[in-house]
């Protein structure tokens, strides 16, 4: 079966909509968001509406909890409180409720783990191969059946392989095949707003019956997003950082 896999689309719908361009003709059979639909900018009631009516297959992740009163905005920075209070002011009832149910974590044909943030922590950030490590001994007392885990909330694609007990971190890949006998952590990067130096949205694609992956990037109207953030009077740098991919 061919999944799309996304994260951290933070309500940019001209990004989201690029992607789902992006994914036409390839066959996708599922959607798994990895959380964070809602968050910094301007539009979460149509991205909400898109994960709903496409029955995308969604977990909460930070921003979603704040946003529907789930957790504090306390351990945020000034510019992503500014954003979760606008973000909560104009967010629909309906769309807080359905977001409130979504679950933290789900698994995916007895093998698939999906994460906002980690294994053990859904705002905890996974950044290097020793926080891998952790994941993966997590993952092997917990969750002993999982054989791949995706995560998001860094923004960052990422792969990292174990196999006895050994991590290492593949980079510079876009398409790779999985072996079967390792465990893998993969994060797609952010639709919504990049980290990585690259402006655009990334996602990835994921083929369980030939356990193979691509990297994908596909670029979108930042400009229209920039103009929507003003509009909205949303923080200034939450539209200079489009354009920059950080």
């Amino acid at each position: 079966m061919r999944y799309a896999i996304i994260s951290d689309i933070h309500a940019n719908l001209e990004a989201l909509q690029a992607t789902l361009d992006d994914m036409a003709g390839r066959h996708v059979a599922k959607v798994i968001c990895l959380g964070d639909i809602v968050g910094y900018y301007p539009n979460p009631n149509e991205c909400v509406k898109i994960c709903r009516e496409q029955g995308f297959q969604c977990i909460r992740g930070n921003h979603d909890d704040a946003a529907v009163g789930g957790c504090g905005i306390e351990d945020f920075n000034p510019v992503a409180q500014d954003a979760l209070r606008w973000t909560s002011e104009n967010l629909k009832e309906e769309n807080k409720e359905w977001i409130r149910q979504l679950p933290e974590q789900c698994i995916v044909e007895d093998h698939i783990l999906a994460v906002h943030g980690s294994p053990w922590h859904p705002y905890a950030y996974i950044f290097s191969p020793g926080g891998a490590a952790r994941a993966f001994t997590y993952l092997s007392v917990h969750h002993a059946g999982i054989h791949v885990c995706f995560f998001g909330h860094t923004h960052q694609r990422a792969l990292y392989y174990s196999r006895e007990g050994s991590v290492q971190e593949i980079e510079r890949k876009t398409r790779f095949r999985l072996d079967k006998s390792g465990l893998y952590l993969i994060n797609p990067g952010s639709v919504g707003q990049a980290r990585d130096g690259r402006p655009g949205a990334s996602y990835l694609m994921f083929d369980t019956d030939r356990m193979e992956m691509e990297f994908r990037h596909v670029p979108y109207d930042l400009d229209l997003t920039q103009r929507k953030v003003i509009a909205a009077g949303l923080p200034l740098m939450l539209a200079e950082r489009l354009v920059l991919g950080i």
